[in-house]
């Protein structure tokens, strides 16, 4: 069997086969009680169970403008603790290109366009035949996506399915994590 080197691959043939990307309805919004900036959010994302992540977007959403909403989850990133409580992925937003790492502007990238359960893939890429193992955050964040005109793409390939593809409408050429 001959051993893969992600490192040798396109950038995204490597993340279409180390990132699931799927779309989750928010169905519940809470104040994290320890973290005056998080919300924990409660999703379904076509599991039998919801899935809850911790998010840092308090700053730049109600949480009446989360509720109910379909977002894009990296549904296979390596669950981590925030201030005690789990998260089990982590929501995709886009933010100004020119901003610096203090986390200053954020768009909730919002997927109206796509069911809950949708797996999103880079164009020209299938879904994953199999379940993919966790990805670290520090691989996820080696493998960047940016916003070209409006579209989301990771290597000149949008992210989408059949032909529809996720969009921002604030930071149309900004990056995305």
């Amino acid at each position: 069997m001959t051993q893969v080197n992600f490192d040798e691959m396109p950038l995204a043939e490597r993340f279409a086969k180390r990132v699931i990307l799927k779309v989750a309805k928010i169905v519940k919004v809470e104040q994290h009680p320890g973290g005056e900036f998080l919300y924990i959010l409660s999703l379904e994302c076509g599991d039998p169970e919801p899935r809850q992540i911790v998010s840092s977007i308090v700053p730049f959403y109600k949480a009446e403008e989360l509720l109910n909403q379909n977002i894009v989850l990296v549904y296979n990133l390596k669950p981590a603790n925030f201030r005690g409580v789990r998260s089990n992925g982590m929501l995709l937003a886009a933010s100004d290109a020119n901003e610096s790492e203090k986390h200053e502007t954020c768009e909730v990238l919002f997927a109206p366009q796509f069911e809950p359960g949708t797996i999103l893939e880079p164009e020209g890429f299938e879904e994953p035949a199999e379940e993919l193992c966790y990805v670290k955050p520090d691989k996820f964040f080696e493998m960047p996506m940016f916003t070209k005109d409006g579209f989301v793409e990771i290597d000149g390939k949008k992210i989408g399915k059949d032909g529809v593809f996720l969009q921002a409408h604030k930071y149309v050429n900004g990056t995305v994590g």
